[in-house]
Formats: C-alpha cells, sequence, structure tokens
C-alpha cells in the first residue's frame, strides 16, 4: 500500500511539476492600488467593488475599498485585463491595463448614475469573493442572512463550509481556529465568535490553511498547517457597542437567559459574555474538561441528539449536549493594538454546568464463531463540573530584528461525577453468565498552566533568520473515588461484593525547545537547520484501599494500587529546503530523531524499564495555484511518532466497572505514522462554483492497540483479581497492520435563475484496526460510503431556507470473528426554513430534523423526528426588540443513538435528551456605532481594509 501511494506521490510530482514549467509566468506578482472617491461629496467610498476582468468579461478577482476608500488586489499574471469600479447609485468606471503599464492608479473618482430614478435601482455587480494566495476570501454582502442573523448563519452560506454535528467544517476538514480580524476571541474555541458577532457586522470571511507560529514568523514553510475561518469586520463597526441580551421562560422551569455585548474602539476591544440556561446551551470545549471523565459510559461513533440552541438565541457551547444539562457561565475578552508594534488579546471563562445522562447499552463481543458475549447496561451518571480558564496572546515586533510571540494558557478545574450502573452479560445463545450493581462517587480537582514562546531575529541579508520556539506545561489531576458494587455469578449462584477508595495523584511536566536558522540559497529558495529536544514527564500514584472480609478496616490492596513514574526525552535534528516562485511553493524536510522512554515502578514493586528509539521523519509539501484558472494543488507527506500516555503505561487495574476491567501496559513503545494528503481545489467566484477534493491515507506501524480476554471461567488477573465468568480486561498493546484511507469530494454551484445554491458532498472512509482477542489477532474493517447534499436559498433577508440530506451506509468485516460482520445505514435530513412576510416584523421558523437508523441491534432501529418551531414579532426602532414563541421536540421523539465499532466489539448506545417544552422568549439588540476616523499615518497607509492582519 505504502509503494502505491509513493508511486501515486511521484508520478503526481512530476506531472505537475511539467505542467508548473509550461505555465509559470516570468514576471513578479505586482498589485493593484488607488483610492476611491466620491465625485459630489469628495469623501472616501466604503465598500465599492473593485473588479478584474479579462478582455472578454470573464471575473478573475474581486475586492472592496476599506474604511478610506483604498483598495489593494493582486493583478493577474496576464498581458491584458479590465478594471472595474462598481457602487449602487453611481456610474461604473472601466479601464483596460497593460501588464507594462503602472498599477498605482491613483484617486478613482466615481460619479452619481442620473438613470436612477424613482424606484429603479441599477444594481452593481457584487462579486463572490476572491483568492487571495491559498486564501479564499469571501463577500459578506454576497450572501442574504435573516434580519438580526449571527455570523454562524453567514458562515453556513459559503460554499464548500458546512456544519456536521456541532463542528464547522471547510473544504471536507474540521475547522480548529476562528480570528476576528486575525485576532484570537476567547482563546482557541472556533464556535464562540460564529455565535456572538452580527452577520451585517460582517465585511468578508477567510478560509485559509493557518501556518505555525514559528513558520510565518520565519518564512520557512515547515508543512504545519491548521485550518482556520478569519472574520473581517466592517469598517463601520469597529467603533461603537453592540451585542445583544435575551431571557427567556417555558413549560416544565425551563429557563435560558444570557447575551453578549462588545465594545470596540478602532483595534482596543472588550467583550462581555454569559449564558444560564438548563436547556443543554454548553459552552465549555474540550480542554475545560482536561484530565477528568466526566461521562461513564462511553458515546462515540455518530449520533445525535440534546439540543442545540434555547429559545433560538445563537450563543457559545461546544461539546456533547446529550442528557440534561443546566449551565451558568461568564466570559471576558480583551484586545489591543499597544502602539503599532504590539498586539495583545487575552480572555477569561467561567463555566459551571451540570449533567444528568442515562444511557442504555448493547455490546457485542465475538471471540469466534463458538463463543458471543452480549453485554446489556443501564447506567445513570451525573456531573457537575466547574472551570476557570485563561487564556493570552502577545504579539511584538520590537524592531525591524526582532519578534516575539507568547501564548499563556491556565485551567482550574473541579469535578463531581456520580455513577449508577446496573450490567449483565449474556451467551450468545441468551444464557445469563454474570450480572453487576455498583454506584460509584469521584471527586477531581485538576489544573493545567502551559505557555508557549516564539522569538525571531532577523539578519541584515534577508531571509538569514534565527528563531526559537520554547513550550512549557505543568499538569495535575487529584481524584478521590469508592466504589460499592455487587456481582453474581449465575452458573455457580455466587455474590461477590466490592467496597472501596481510591487516591489517585497524576503529576505532569513537560517541555520543547526549538531552535531555527534559515539561510536564503537565491532570490526563490531557502534552507534550514532546526535542532529540538524535548522532555514528557509524568508521575502517577494511586491507592486504593479495600473493606476486608470482616467489613470493619479498609486495607491497601496492592493488586489495585501502583506508584509510576515515566519520562519520555527526544533529540530531533532536521535539515529542510523550501522554494517559492509565483504559484509554486515546494519544501522538503528531513529529520533525525532519538527517543528515550524511561519508566521506573516504585510500587508495589520496584524496577526500571528503559527503550531507546531512533527514526527518520521525512516530510515533503507541494502545492501549486493558477490563480487565472482558480485551480489549486496540493501534496503533503509527513511522518511522526507518537509515545504512549501515562494511563497507557502505568500497571494498575481500574475496576471502576467489575464486569469491564482495564490496565496498563509498562511495556509499550512509541508507534511510527506515515500521512499522505492529496487536495485539489478549483473555484470559480464569477460563476459561484467551489470543487475541493482530497485522499488521505494513514499508516502506523507500532499501533497502540487493545488486547482483550473475556472470562468463560473464574480467571485471576495479575495473581490477584478474580474476573468471573462474563467479565473481560482490556489492555493497551503494539500492533502493526492500523491504516486508514479517506476520500473527501464537495461540489457547490448555483442553481440558474433561482437564487439557490447547491452543494453535494461525498465521503469514502476506509480504517483497519488490529486487536487481540482472548490471544487471537484480529483485523477489524469499517468501510463507510457517504453521499450528502444540501440546498440553500439566496433570496433575501425575509426568506431563507435549507434542505439537507446525508446517508452513510457502513460495512464491518472481520477477519476472525465472522459473526461481528454487521453493515448498517445511518440516514440525517434536515429542513430549515425562516419567513417574516413585513420587513422583519414578524417571522415564522421551522427546524425539522429526521434520524433514521438501520441494521443497529435489537431496539436500536428506529425513525426519529425532532421538530423545533418557533415564531415571533420584532418592535422598536430598526426591529431591535424581538419577543418570541417557540415549541422544542414538537413531536416528543428527540433521543440520541450512537454505534462504536471497535477491534472486538460493537457498542450500540441510547441516550436520553432533552424533549418537548415550550418557551416565550424577549431579546433586545445593542447597536451603536460611531463613522470611523480616517487614518493617515504612514503605518496605516495603503492597508487593504479586509486583508489578513497577521
Amino acid at each position: 500500500m505504502v509503494r502505491n501511494f509513493t508511486f501515486i506521490f511521484l508520478f503526481f510530482w512530476l506531472a505537475l511539476t511539467f505542467d508548473v514549467q509550461a505555465q509559470r509566468p516570468d514576471s513578479p506578482a505586482r498589485k493593484f492600488t488607488g483610492v476611491v472617491i466620491d465625485g459630489i461629496e469628495k469623501k472616501p467610498m466604503v465598500g465599492a467593488n473593485v473588479l478584474i476582468k479579462t478582455v472578454t468579461d470573464s471575473l478573475l478577482l474581486g475586492t472592496v475599498t476599506d474604511g478610506q476608500g483604498r483598495f489593494e488586489i493582486e493583478r493577474p499574471q496576464i498581458p491584458d485585463v479590465k478594471i472595474l469600479i462598481t457602487f449602487v447609485g453611481y456610474q461604473t468606471i472601466t479601464r483596460n491595463h497593460n501588464f507594462r503599464d503602472p498599477v498605482d492608479l491613483g484617486e478613482l473618482v466615481l460619479l452619481e448614475d442620473s438613470k436612477v430614478l424613482g424606484e429603479v435601482i441599477i444594481e452593481g455587480e457584487v462579486p463572490v469573493g476572491e483568492m487571495r494566495g491559498d486564501t479564499t476570501s469571501f463577500n459578506a454582502n454576497a450572501f442574504k442572512t435573516r434580519e438580526n442573523a449571527q455570523a454562524e448563519d453567514l458562515i453556513r452560506k459559503l460554499p464548500g463550509v458546512t456544519m456536521e454535528g456541532g463542528q464547522i467544517q471547510a473544504q471536507g476538514e474540521t475547522v480548529q481556529r476562528v480570528l476576528v480580524d486575525g485576532r484570537e476571541f476567547f482563546g482557541s474555541d472556533p464556535n464562540i465568535a460564529l455565535r456572538n458577532l452580527p452577520a451585517d457586522a460582517v465585511e468578508r470571511v477567510e478560509v485559509l490553511d493557518q501556518r505555525s507560529d514559528q513558520s510565518r514568523l520565519t518564512g520557512f514553510d515547515d508543512g504545519t498547517y491548521t485550518k482556520t475561518i478569519n472574520i473581517i469586520l466592517r469598517e463601520d463597526r469597529k467603533n461603537g457597542q453592540f451585542g445583544r441580551a435575551y431571557a427567556g421562560y417555558g413549560t416544565d422551569d425551563r429557563y435560558s437567559a444570557g447575551g453578549s455585548i462588545n465594545l470596540f474602539k478602532g483595534d482596543q476591544r472588550f467583550s462581555i459574555l454569559g449564558l444560564f440556561n438548563n436547556v443543554n446551551q454548553q459552552n465549555f470545549s474540550s480542554q475545560d474538561l482536561a484530565g477528568v471523565n466526566a461521562n461513564a459510559s462511553g458515546g462515540g461513533g455518530r449520533g445525535r441528539g440534546g439540543f442545540r440552541g434555547g429559545g433560538g438565541n445563537s450563543n457559545f457551547f461546544v461539546g456533547n449536549d446529550i442528557g440534561i444539562i443546566n449551565t451558568n457561565s461568564i466570559g471576558l475578552n480583551y484586545s489591543d493594538k499597544w502602539g503599532k508594534k504590539v498586539n495583545f488579546s487575552g480572555s477569561y471563562f467561567f463555566n459551571n454546568s451540570g449533567n444528568t445522562l442515562r444511557q442504555i447499552t448493547n455490546r457485542e463481543t465475538v471471540v469466534n464463531e463458538d463463543f458471543t458475549q452480549i453485554y446489556q447496561e443501564n447506567l445513570l451518571n451525573t456531573v457537575d463540573n466547574s472551570n476557570h480558564r485563561f487564556n493570552g496572546r502577545l504579539e511584538a515586533d520590537i524592531n525591524e530584528k526582532n519578534s516575539l510571540i507568547v501564548t499563556p494558557n491556565i485551567s482550574f478545574q473541579n469535578n463531581k461525577t456520580f455513577s449508577d450502573r446496573d450490567a449483565l452479560t449474556l451467551l450468545g445463545t441468551g444464557d445469563s453468565l454474570s450480572a453487576l450493581r455498583s454506584i460509584s462517587n469521584a471527586e477531581t480537582q485538576a489544573y493545567n498552566i502551559g505557555n508557549n514562546i516564539t522569538y525571531r531575529y532577523k539578519f541584515d541579508k534577508v531571509g538569514r533568520t534565527l528563531s526559537t520556539d520554547v513550550s512549557t506545561t505543568w499538569s495535575k489531576r487529584d481524584q478521590l473515588s469508592d466504589l460499592l458494587a455487587a456481582s453474581r455469578d449465575f452458573n455457580r449462584d455466587l455474590l461477590d461484593t466490592t467496597l472501596q477508595e481510591t487516591d489517585a495523584l497524576t503529576d505532569g511536566f513537560n517541555y520543547s525547545v526549538n531552535l531555527r536558522y534559515t539561510e536564503p540559497l537565491g532570490e526563490k529558495s531557502i534552507g534550514t537547520l532546526e535542532y529540538r529536544v524535548g522532555n514528557n514527564k509524568t508521575s502517577a500514584d494511586q491507592k486504593t484501599r479495600v473493606r476486608d472480609s470482616e467489613g470493619q478496616f479498609f486495607q491497601l490492596d496492592t493488586a489495585l494500587s501502583n506508584e509510576f513514574e515515566n519520562k519520555f526525552i527526544t533529540n530531533r535534528l532536521r535539515t529542510g529546503y523550501a522554494y517559492n516562485n509565483a504559484g509554486l511553493n515546494l519544501n522538503f524536510n528531513l529529520d533525525y530523531q532519538n527517543a528515550r522512554l524511561d519508566n521506573e515502578s516504585v510500587f508495589p514493586t520496584m524496577g526500571v524499564f528503559n527503550r531507546d528509539f531512533n527514526n527518520l521523519l521525512p516530510s515533503a509539501n507541494l502545492s501549486y495555484r493558477n490563480r487565472e484558472k482558480g485551480v489549486s494543488y496540493r501534496v503533503r507527506y509527513r511522518t511522526d511518532t507518537d509515545e504512549p500516555s501515562v494511563s497507557e503505561l502505568q500497571n494498575v487495574v481500574n475496576n471502576q466497572n467489575p464486569l469491564s476491567l482495564t490496565v496498563g501496559n509498562p511495556n509499550l513503545g512509541q508507534s511510527y505514522n506515515h500521512n499522505i494528503f492529496i487536495n485539489m481545489s478549483k473555484v470559480d467566484l464569477e460563476k459561484s462554483r467551489t470543487l475541493f477534493m482530497f485522499i488521505n491515507y494513514s499508516g502506523t506501524s507500532n499501533f497502540i492497540g487493545s488486547q482483550t480476554f473475556l472470562a468463560a471461567q473464574d480467571t485471576l488477573i495479575n495473581g490477584d483479581i478474580l474476573l468471573r465468568p462474563g467479565g473481560q480486561i482490556t489492555q493497551p498493546v503494539n500492533l502493526d497492520g492500523n491504516f486508514s484511507t479517506r476520500f473527501f469530494l464537495t461540489y457547490g454551484a448555483p442553481i440558474a435563475k433561482s437564487k439557490l445554491q447547491f452543494n453535494m458532498r461525498t465521503r469514502v472512509n476506509f480504517n483497519r484496526t488490529p486487536g487481540i482477542i482472548n490471544g487471537e489477532t484480529n483485523l477489524n474493517d469499517n468501510l463507510d460510503l457517504s453521499q450528502g447534499v444540501t440546498f440553500t436559498s439566496n433570496i433575501s433577508k425575509d426568506l431563507d431556507f435549507t434542505l439537507s440530506a446525508t446517508g452513510t451506509y457502513t460495512i464491518v468485516n472481520s477477519s476472525l470473528q465472522e459473526n461481528l460482520n454487521n453493515n448498517y445505514y445511518i440516514q440525517e435530513s434536515n429542513i430549515r426554513l425562516y419567513y417574516s412576510p413585513n420587513d422583519g416584523k414578524l417571522f415564522v421558523g421551522n427546524n425539522i430534523n429526521h434520524s433514521l437508523y438501520r441494521g443497529l441491534s435489537e431496539g436500536f432501529d428506529q425513525s426519529v423526528w425532532l421538530w423545533n418551531i418557533e415564531a415571533g414579532y420584532r418592535f422598536a426602532k430598526n426591529n431591535k426588540a424581538e419577543i418570541k414563541a417557540v415549541v422544542f421536540d414538537l413531536l416528543n421523539q428527540n433521543n440520541s443513538i450512537t454505534r462504536t465499532i471497535s477491534d472486538v466489539a460493537v457498542t450500540d448506545v441510547f441516550t436520553n435528551v432533552l424533549t418537548r417544552y415550550g418557551m416565550l422568549t424577549f431579546t433586545y439588540i445593542i447597536g451603536n456605532f460611531k463613522e470611523p476616523e480616517p487614518d493617515n499615518s504612514p503605518w496605516n497607509r495603503g492597508r487593504p481594509g479586509g486583508g489578513r492582519t497577521w
């Protein structure tokens, strides 16, 4: 398989190189600049359209003027182009431009169009967007959104962007960062900005692959990218106050209140967010649950459920929304430019949430044709979690030679969890093997303190730099838990009881120091030499005390206790080469890495385990962009290693579920991964057509998988722990044979004369996961075939609708367990409709979601309709006040079903979610803006409005 992909990579590279040599322009890229002036008032015109076309009127690029009427746009690499300057109600300026002519167009004066009479308006052409290097930039005013819409409503309409499972997907990849004018907004949470910024404050939206801080400072592309959306605000929304406040109350004592206020004064920005509800709106991200198992029984896999949005208000929440959740939170964000050389952004966030979760689990595990076990579980789980989080980012251009970026982050957390579990294990024949009833409590306190410092020094010679990147993290997790359990062996009618207390403490410290030197090797190429050293140090101390047979005293149980220290030290040396010419970028790196794993067991036995790993880690990146054709290609090849976590190394048994034990493995080694990513995109912004496609292959040797033992009779684990029939124990092990491939294609285009946008998505995923069950190796193959289609309206702000459907058919094959082969189908369909018959005053909305499950275990195949309906009235000046009635889950069918496929089992989980209620909500829109003041400082002169500022 690797050889085949290597051949494809080389063939693709040779073909692309030939195409580049044939089409590469000889002249360096130049940019048109100018200022658009109102011919009557003699003032700069904000938002005038600047279009670059071919002489035959095919649109190539487009932009709009900034708050000072300025624009800057790259000149296409063709001999002759046509420049058009348009604005509604003004005469169009048209100029032909030859490649030899000056690109500074000076002042361009727009005159009022005398043909605009009465109700007849000649509308200017609004370009969908433009390509800026590897960035796709969309004009916000080319997309119609409802009255008082949020940025999220705008993002949903962009070609190639979808919302799936609460996550933003752009061009088939998960968006990991959302910036506002190039700056962080409440840390790296990708959802907060989208749900707290109004759509009418957005000028444009940029979708890009953002490079690492060190790569951007040094100019050397190391092939590390983060899928990012950058929201560019309108100039007339950067001075003033805006936001919203809302409060609602409904049936069953449901309530929802909160809001946001943004105080902007140029570069100085302050935001406050608040959220208080018991309707499953959440505002924490995965980092807020670091080190805490908030959900005692896993979900995973595909699924849907819970409520996204109480009373129809778009607020900040991230993460799992199954169960019944109440949330109380507040957040503060501040950003500013201190002088002309320092950018700062920082945020504080507090969250308190409680979740009541009820789950029904059905898991089928097949060892062979004669040995099958079925595990059924009913779980009640409650979680109370409080979290404080601080994030900061400081960027300083100290002088022309020295630059610095500092990004600290701190989080503190307290978590309380209660679980009540009732479980039954059966043979495939239906005969009962064992049963369990357990109650457990756990209280966890944790903190995580991290910081990253990136520094760069530029020498006098252009391209010669010296930079360093230093990262440090301290973490601590202290958990106190207790367990009361009773298990029954049906074969011998035996009853075992357990009463225990466990104190588990984990400390961690890791650091990484990277030193990079870059040297220009010509006008278009650069070389680099790097050295990196890192150390990931963790210590774990778990002591479990069990009530003695007489039930009077707690005694230390050495089989459930362990004291362990681990160090993972890496030294890496890199040499690299990068070439950049017009639309062609090449990058090659070769790393030599030495890694040393030092494990030391202190209790219950003393022991030292050391291993050394030496690896060559090559990587390469090739990208090519043809601006005239709107086509770009990218090929990335990367290798990396992954060390085991302390929980995977710690040789101590976790018996929180006595029928499903887990234990670590101190003999684990690091895994080695190959990854190949091939991407092609074609954007025709004149016709609003987009095509994105990628193929990804990932193969891992020494994969950290699992070996599972299912007990058919009484079995002693570690010579001390008794596993009754029907129980199982799982341990991580290193295995070979793991790989996955993904194919994704999305195509979007408008439907002629209908003001509808069509988007089609095709996915094919294949994953092979190795595992060991009762000593025999099993290869589990999963093939997902997925097809989705979406129709989105772009008619007006008074009529908005979206129709979408996605069906996924999954084929499961097992090399060892043919009885585990199971094909199933899941389909998600959605209808979103908003209509306002009288300029946004009265309005109605519907959101209907249909989930179809076929091929799951008994009782899980269902057809579920989730119907939310709303109606309201807006009043006051500019429709700033709104009163709305909402009925959530009108048909009372909401639920959550997930399927998880591991190397040895198929698990279906049914989870309770929020069901039908009604709510009346009042919302008030805050908006008070000042006209932008002209900035004629040398630093700001010539800056394009809507360009990236980082």
